[in-house]
């Protein structure tokens, strides 16, 4: 799993990998009235903040956010983090192997590796983004 350009997503109490393939575009939030509007296209965004999503205990206090937006059929799901910051290095991902992968409550995490001395867990955002758009659906 090297060569495609790595993103590392910084919510309030910690650090994801993502693949830059699976995002659209990266905006700056300042309110969540940023996200109130429609694209150019005119697909609608729907947000919802990446930390607590993953870990219910992590949440930020920051107004100014990054959103990492995912687009889906004919929506953009807008997931919030902290910081987002590119890395060039050529990351060597290791896939988390079957049977923990099976007992994950969430098909979410595909794979992990270790940045300065962490253990960064790799996300499938566009998995991550699928389940709150199917969440939002259900809700209505």
């Amino acid at each position: 799993m090297v060569g495609h350009l790595t993103l590392i997503v910084q919510t309030a109490r910690h650090r994801y990998a993502v693949r830059r393939d699976d995002v659209l575009d990266i905006k700056l939030v300042t309110s969540a009235a940023d996200l109130q509007t429609d694209d150019a296209q005119g697909r609608p965004y729907v947000g919802i903040e990446l930390g607590p999503l993953l870990d219910p205990s992590d949440q930020s206090s920051l107004t100014r956010r990054r959103a990492l937006v995912v687009p889906l059929h004919r929506q953009l799901v807008a997931l919030l983090a902290d910081k987002v910051e590119s890395f060039h290095e050529h990351a060597r991902i290791e896939a988390l192997p079957a049977l923990l992968a099976a007992q994950l409550r969430q098909p979410w995490a595909i794979g992990a590796f270790v940045l300065d001395s962490d253990l960064i867990i790799q996300l499938d955002l566009r998995a991550v983004a699928q389940t709150v758009l199917a969440a939002q659906l259900n809700e209505r």
